[in-house]
């Protein structure tokens, strides 16, 4: 195990097209076997894994009865027209709207305020549930209706109930200009953190058992980004769950072998405006790597 880790670790470091990665980390049975930081900030921006763990706060929310049924329409709880879209939808990202053109994220966080009603304003595509398309604004959606139910609101109730239990600290949490964390990005976390979040989809704590069992549960056939069926927030992979962030960051549990392998990447992003990035044409995220020699292994016992 160790010496594919470590060959891995070659590639990384030898390689041009995966000199943007930050961090690799792979924890087997609990232990930590390889850990190593390559570049940029330790806690750092996860981007979409965000979404994993927005996943994660429901489930702790479904658990203490501030979300007690899947099925709930949003609208109301917004006051935002968003007819027939459910919590449900916003999980599996399902709810079936335009996500392009101005409703594409990077243009909703673009204006000044208002970044909710851009959202709920979308033209729907189809009904809700009929079909998976990858949402940015879904995730920003649920965000803000977690931020209504739960006491204290989103990121103190994440706190209390996801980052004290596992440890995380150090974690930062962006916000919109009217106050609301960020659903689609924008969590700060370092690999140690996100190491946890894999070890809390293999163990199943904290989180509602019926949640946590259907969160890592494929919904639909997913798509793009990923390519890979589609869960509660979470994509499900033939090799275990997998949470997946612009940039080169993933995050990969492997039941078979109770492992976790969590890759970062450092595009030295700077939120603008306009956003910019560093990442050089033709590069690859280190999870490319960790397909082809780490999950094998793992896979195969």
């Amino acid at each position: 195990m160790l010496a594919v880790c470590e060959r891995i670790d070659r590639e990384i470091r030898t390689r041009p097209d995966f000199a943007h990665t930050s961090h690799l980390r792979v924890d087997v049975g609990g232990e930590v076997v390889f850990d190593h930081h390559y570049r940029g900030p330790a806690v750092a921006d996860v981007f979409s894994v965000t979404k994993s763990v927005l996943a994660a706060v429901a489930g702790i929310a479904a658990r203490d009865g501030h979300l007690r049924d899947l099925d709930l329409p949003v609208g109301p709880v917004l006051d935002l027209p968003l007819p027939g879209q459910t919590v449900r939808h916003l999980l599996t990202m399902t709810r079936g709207c335009e996500t392009g053109g101005p409703y594409d994220i990077d243009e909703v966080c673009a204006l000044p305020s208002g970044w909710l009603e851009r959202i709920a304003a979308a033209p729907a595509l189809e009904p809700p549930g009929t079909r998976f398309r990858y949402d940015n604004g879904a995730a920003h959606l649920l965000a803000a209706v977690l931020d209504r139910l739960l006491p204290g609101g989103l990121a103190s109730f994440a706190e209390r109930e996801l980052f004290g239990p596992l440890g995380i600290t150090g974690w930062r949490w962006h916000r919109d200009p009217d106050g609301v964390p960020t659903g689609h990005a924008h969590l700060e976390l370092d690999a140690a953190g996100l190491a946890a979040l894999g070890r809390l989809w293999l163990s199943g704590t904290l989180l509602d058992p019926g949640f946590a069992r259907d969160m890592l549960t494929a919904h639909t056939r997913g798509g793009p980004p990923e390519e890979r069926p589609y869960g509660y927030l979470v994509w499900i992979d033939d090799a275990g769950p997998l949470a997946g962030g612009w940039a080169g960051q993933h995050v990969h549990a492997v039941p078979a072998a109770d492992a976790v392998v969590v890759t970062t990447g450092d595009p030295e992003f700077s939120f603008g405006p306009p956003p910019r990035d560093r990442l050089q044409d033709g590069w690859r995220p280190a999870h490319d790597l960790v397909a082809e020699h780490l999950l094998p292994v793992l896979v195969g016992g």
